[in-house]
């Protein structure tokens, strides 16, 4: 594990400090000898990279994008063409070159030239790592090659890196009620400290988040609050050891600071100090009360348990003398945690911790049977399994995208409804457990307007007062498409018409992936290419206006087409836009539509009322709701698709588009993306997929019984 001084400013500026002064008062060093260029490895590496996959574009005449390659010279270590090389470097380790009309090369071959390049570089005194650091951040993961993460060919054993996890915003949720007694599961009533991603993809990495400063202060304001509430006779979680410790003057009995030690051990960390934490903290009470007096110095030290690592991270070091292979297992405590908090916000139950302690979570059949134990109900009841379909699907974003439904009299826009409805479906198609991934992708099956009680039982709409017509919060019959005359029926899920099939035309996921009024093929194609074709779509160009021209008498087709079909923009556009466009069949707020209204601009202006702008009359135009599958690498996939659901149900039939899922799968619960290494992880959690029929419960038993999840690298 690495300390980065950057995570603590202090850290850093001592060690700025003594590294000045050991500068000021040493004698002048003796100037490093330069390390030789290794032209050996350049000519049997990197040149015939070079030359097979990219001096055809980039060569001396007119190379592409400005860059030549022809004549790049392979001494960096002297610094020249280091910036050449360093983008060279970028692009291949990032996947983007060669580009996805040219032949992919060998992985291998790719590899020895990234090697090659990065030690070169390092010898120039530059650092490489700015696009591998980028390969481990969210939405970035597809960059590793697909065919070589399941071609069967990387068969050595793989592991983690060893790490210490910061927890989640929605376990630290859990935690403050359990520990504290204030508020209820999943709601803080003090502050939380915790930040999470706003990028693409999966929230919680392993490595995106650490405990800076303004954390650390929030952290100790929020342990002192707590406290209270574990004091405090009403309105939290009061502890008698604390209040016999609290009570009286003079110093404290022994007896009584050890057993408050230990109570809140065990309500923060779930186990029994060790014999020199004990007597750690209970010094540290006995110090703090001669300080500050009983009540101050109690609980202040109560808070410092609060504050432990271990409180605050899930610790995943590995422990034992490491293997053949240089890799030690996850001691019992850590794998109990890593396994609770795979599936749930809260930490390992009774059985598990019983487990861990008696020496019966060893090895990777003891994971198994605890998690037969754990995942024996409908997974999707689970708190981080629904969040891996919600992050996977993005879906709930429906409910933080402002719509412009004013202009439309009478409509009914509750998006919270349609999320409802979509993490029903998922409960439904996951509780089967049958061919989850394509069920998801083709169902003509929905939820709608769809309740429960505290029993599990559907509850009926209640007509408000002064109606006799119960208010779904939705229409059923623009949003869903469903017949005129449809009634609310408790015998859910219900068959929608034949447009609709899937996730990806379910209301939420569209409305999602639009903006107020109007939709966004390109953010739904990039979806499609990103999240079921496992393809690549580079980051927005520095300077680019993303923005369609303000044409309100064309159709988004035709405005679309206008600016990305220049050379510039058509090379990433080419990836996302035929397949988003298909869904231009659904409008901004996720109901079917057979034509898009437009500006009619011959017709005569609509007089204004008083205070309003001039109305410009609208016309419908016929929508083409066809697309195009392009550079899926899938043989027979690519070629054009009539409509989006016949497209959805196309990609959704291919190995490819499983495997993908199962690689985003791997992302949400190792915390981090794969690599080359993780090939037989991949490989084995597909197979046990497939051959249970499709079953989620067999996928994330092989992924958290995997190498990947229980090993960690012992340096």
């Amino acid at each position: 594990m690495t300390v980065r001084a950057r995570r603590f400013p202090g850290l850093a500026a001592g060690v700025v400090g003594i590294a000045t002064l050991l500068a000021a008062s040493a004698a002048d060093p003796p100037a490093e000898k330069k390390a030789a260029p290794d032209t050996a490895g350049f000519r049997d590496a990197a040149a015939p990279f070079l030359k097979q996959h990219c001096v055809s574009c980039h060569g001396a005449e007119k190379p592409k994008g400005g860059l030549s390659l022809a004549a790049l010279d392979p001494d960096l270590v002297n610094g020249k063409d280091v910036e050449a090389w360093k983008a060279v470097f970028e692009r291949v380790t990032l996947g983007e070159m060669p580009p996805d009309s040219e032949p992919r090369p060998d992985a291998k071959a790719t590899a020895r030239v990234l090697t090659w390049v990065r030690a070169e570089l390092e010898k120039a005194g530059e650092k490489p790592a700015d696009a591998e650091r980028k390969l481990q951040l969210p939405g970035h993961g597809n960059r590793v090659d697909h065919d070589a993460l399941f071609d069967g060919t990387v068969t050595a054993p793989s592991a983690s890196p060893p790490r210490v996890w910061r927890m989640s915003t929605h376990a630290y949720a859990s935690f403050v009620p359990r520990v504290s007694g204030l508020g209820g599961k999943g709601k803080v009533v003090i502050p939380q400290p915790f930040s999470t991603s706003s990028a693409d993809g999966f929230k919680d990495f392993a490595a995106l988040f650490a405990v800076d400063e303004p954390t650390v202060g929030q952290l100790m304001r929020n342990a002192r609050r707590i406290v209270e509430a574990q004091t405090a006779a009403k309105g939290g979680k009061s502890v008698k050891e604390f209040a016999a410790l609290l009570a009286g003057t003079g110093p404290p009995a022994d007896a009584d600071v050890a057993a408050a030690v230990r109570k809140q051990f065990h309500l923060v960390l779930l186990r029994e100090p060790t014999a020199d934490e004990l007597a750690r903290f209970a010094g540290l009470v006995k110090k703090n009360v001669a300080d500050a007096g009983r009540e101050i110095g109690v609980k202040t030290a109560l808070a410092a348990v609060l504050l432990l690592p271990e409180a605050l991270y899930k610790v995943e070091l590995g422990a034992g003398k490491p293997d053949a292979h240089g890799r030690v297992m996850l001691a019992p405590r850590e794998l109990a945690y890593a396994l609770a908090f795979a599936l749930s916000d809260d930490p390992p139950d009774a059985a598990l911790l019983k487990a861990a302690d008696g020496g019966k979570l060893a090895t990777a059949a003891d994971a198994r049977r605890e998690l037969g134990r754990l995942l024996a109900g409908n997974p999707a009841n689970l708190p981080r399994v629904m969040r891996f379909f919600e992050e996977y699907f993005e879906f709930p974003n429906a409910e933080e995208v402002f719509k412009d439904v004013q202009v439309e009299r009478g409509n009914q826009w509750k998006p919270e409804v349609l999320v409802s409805d979509t993490r029903h479906l998922i409960r439904y198609v996951v509780g089967k457990d049958k061919d989850v991934f394509r069920e998801l992708l083709t169902t003509n099956k929905s939820f709608v307007a769809y309740k429960t009680g505290p029993d599990g039982k559907p509850v009926a709409p209640v007509p408000p007062k002064n109606s006799k017509k119960a208010d779904l919060g939705i229409d059923p019959v623009g949003v869903y498409g469903l017949p005129k005359d449809w009634p609310w029926t408790p015998d859910q899920p219900v068959e929608l018409p034949g447009d609709r099939a899937g996730i990806l035309t379910q209301p939420s996921w569209l409305a999602a992936y639009a903006a107020n009024n109007e939709t966004q093929p390109i953010q739904r194609g990039k979806w499609v290419r990103e999240r079921l074709l496992g393809g690549v779509v580079p980051d927005l160009p520095i300077g680019v206006d993303a923005k369609l021209p303000d044409a309100p008498e064309k159709t988004v087709r035709e405005r679309l087409a206008a600016v990305t079909h220049e050379t510039y923009c058509w090379q990433c556009h080419r990836k996302m836009n035929d397949l988003g466009l298909p869904f231009e069949q659904f409008d901004y707020l996720g109901r079917s539509r057979t034509a898009e209204p437009v500006a009619d601009l011959a017709a005569p202006k609509v007089p204004p009322k008083k205070g309003q702008a001039t109305v410009t009359p609208l016309k419908d135009v016929p929508l083409d709701r066809t697309g195009r599958i392009a550079f899926s690498g899938v043989p027979g996939l690519d070629g054009p698709v009539p409509t989006a659901v016949e497209m959805v149900k196309k990609i959704a039939a291919t190995d490819r588009a499983r495997q993908v899922f199962v690689r985003h799968a791997f992302r949400f619960w190792m915390g981090r993306n794969e690599t080359l290494a993780d090939a037989p992880t991949l490989l084995a959690a597909d197979k046990a997929y497939v051959e249970s029929g499709g079953s989620l419960r067999a996928l994330l038993t092989s992924l958290l019984t995997s190498d990947a999840f229980l090993y960690r690298w012992a340096k």
